[in-house]
């Protein structure tokens, strides 16, 4: 996958093929790997609810 910049959002495209991906390799992860993982996203769904203009995305 291409660098994008940290502000960049996903297209639905994009999303769904790293959703596949990532279902794929969740079987083979340990747990702090999983623990890591779910940190991640975790922090990552926190950035994007919140733009620079601190509007509140509903789709989260």
């Amino acid at each position: 996958m291409p660098r994008r910049p940290p502000d960049a959002f996903f297209s639905d495209a994009e999303a769904e093929s790293l959703r596949l991906q990532l279902l794929e390799a969740i079987p083979r992860l340990r747990r702090h790997q999983l623990l890591d993982l779910a940190d991640t996203l975790h922090e990552a769904a926190r950035e994007r609810r919140w733009s620079p203009e601190q509007r509140l995305d509903l789709r989260a």
